[in-house]
């Protein structure tokens, strides 16, 4: 089962629309929305398990320069009580 989870994205000033860019074309972001509030974008991205998720983030996200701080937020699964 994939994983999911939501990157919340800080960019440097007027450089929103170029990070945006280049994570569309990240073939793991499923889906990606500019924000206000303390983060510019957040974007939903889907991977295989965690350690590809952290490399995503570490190799991937932070190797683009406009990028000042990520969060990142794993979508967990509740079970149902019975």
């Amino acid at each position: 089962m994939p994983l999911r989870a939501y990157i919340l994205i800080n960019t440097q000033i007027g450089k929103t629309a170029e990070v945006a860019k280049n994570l569309l074309e990240m073939p793991e972001v499923k889906k990606l929305d500019v924000i206000m509030g303390p983060y510019d974008i957040i974007a939903e991205v889907e991977t295989d398990n965690h350690d590809t998720l952290s490399e995503v983030v570490l190799k991937k996200l932070q190797a683009i320069p406009s990028i000042q701080h990520t969060m990142t937020c794993p979508v967990v699964k509740l079970e149902e009580a019975h």
